[in-house]
């Protein structure tokens, strides 16, 4: 793979993650594909990131095609889950990196395996921190279109 580009901080996510998204060039639908709990707030902030896009923007939790819930703006709030819907014919698909945690429910051949009943696969994006997806077992599955990986550089916390 290709360095694209290298940001840094909440913009710079976002501005990654649109540039890769946009890429694709056309409307359509995407799904992020997400450990619950801890992925589904960073789907719903990139989706603030693309929401100039024409994309209809979902989520499922440890590739669950019976749970796929839309993701919707809430006037005052930002975006937030919505309702399960019957979903398929997914033109983008967004693999978080709580997929590659130890604690994650899915390995990466069950996640293509679930995934395979509502989207080609033509067009598939990895975002994780910490390189946690970059690792054959994922790269060897999905034959990524882009690589988002994020570093936490520094957390601190003060009293």
């Amino acid at each position: 793979m290709i360095e694209k580009m290298v940001d840094k901080g909440l913009a710079g996510l976002s501005r990654c993650f649109k540039t890769a998204i946009s890429a694709y060039g056309r409307g359509g639908k995407l799904l992020f594909v997400g450990s619950p709990f801890t992925c589904l707030p960073f789907a719903e902030f990139l989706s603030y990131g693309i929401r100039d896009l024409p994309l209809r923007v979902y989520f499922s939790p440890d590739a669950d095609v019976n749970r796929i819930a839309t993701i919707v703006l809430r006037e005052g709030y930002g975006y937030s889950l919505g309702e399960v819907k019957k979903e398929k014919g997914f033109d983008i698909v967004v693999l978080l990196g709580g997929l590659a945690m130890p604690r994650s429910q899915v390995g990466p051949k069950e996640v293509r395996k679930r995934l395979l009943e509502v989207s080609a696969l033509d067009f598939v994006v990895a975002f994780c921190f910490q390189g946690v997806m970059y690792k054959p077992e994922w790269l060897d599955e999905f034959k990524f279109r882009y690589f988002i990986n994020a570093d936490l550089s520094r957390v601190t916390l003060m009293e």
